[in-house]
């Protein structure tokens, strides 16, 4: 597995497919995902030892990993990209004036806040919002923009610098954007620290339910199950800020 200090940015699907597992690169027997977002970033590829195999349904970590994604994306735009990178750069002349005589006090990239709210919040029985995409089933998972929308045309012409608050040669203001860095961490340190890449934390989330599956695997009497509070462990990853 290739770790890498690069930072990713594109419309924002992340997509994990189970049926797509390399056995290779994760240890002898050991499983491999792909996290890629569409269509313009670089994906994350996350291995892990042959224990992920006894995971049979891979939603509650799907459930997992977006809240995981929803959070980044919260502190994302709120820091306008300063959380994960360079703050965005300023908009277009003729653009920022018009941006502040009608919408004024808005921060970049949140003109009415419909682009924030499909990434933020996204879709959810009874709260879907328009441009939000979100498909899960027991072994893939899809979540973020829907490209074919009004909103997900508009978050992809930022993570290019094309449209009216761009001028050229500017730099773009991507609506998402992570670090791909993995480092994988000692058991006993999973959801230890404050500041991590994303794609760590959704490592450690992977791990946490391996940890799981373990114990579950092994029975109430071995010493792993006293060791490893899973539940313990997955509290830590939830609450960690990521970049």
């Amino acid at each position: 597995m290739a770790l890498s200090t690069a930072y990713g940015s594109g419309l924002g699907n992340l997509s994990a497919s189970a049926s797509e597992m390399r056995r290779t690169g994760a240890g002898p027997g050991g499983v491999t995902f792909s996290l890629i977002f569409e269509p313009d970033a670089k994906n994350i590829e996350l291995g892990f030892s042959r224990w992920a195999r006894l995971i049979k349904d891979f939603r509650p970590i799907f459930t997992d990993v977006v809240h995981l994604f929803r959070k980044h994306e919260s502190r994302h735009f709120a820091t306008e990209g300063q959380s994960t990178g360079q703050k965005f750069p300023g908009l277009s002349f003729n653009y920022w004036k018009w941006k502040r005589r009608n919408f004024p006090g808005r921060p970049i990239l949140q003109l009415t806040g419909t682009l924030r709210d499909a990434l933020v919040r996204g879709g959810g029985r009874g709260s879907f919002r328009p441009g939000a995409h979100l498909k899960m089933t027991r072994a893939t998972l899809e979540v973020g923009l829907d490209e074919n929308t009004k909103v997900g045309k508009y978050g992809k012409a930022h993570s290019r610098a094309e449209g009216p608050a761009y001028e050229k040669g500017d730099y773009p203001r991507p609506p998402v954007r992570y670090s791909e860095k993995v480092v994988p961490p000692r058991l006993e340190d999973v959801g230890a620290g404050g500041d991590v890449p994303l794609a760590t934390a959704i490592a450690q989330i992977f791990q946490v339910y391996i940890v799981k599956a373990r114990k579950e695997a092994f029975g109430d009497t071995h010493p792993f199950v006293k060791t490893y509070d899973w539940r313990k462990m997955r509290r830590g990853v939830m609450r960690l800020e990521t970049r």
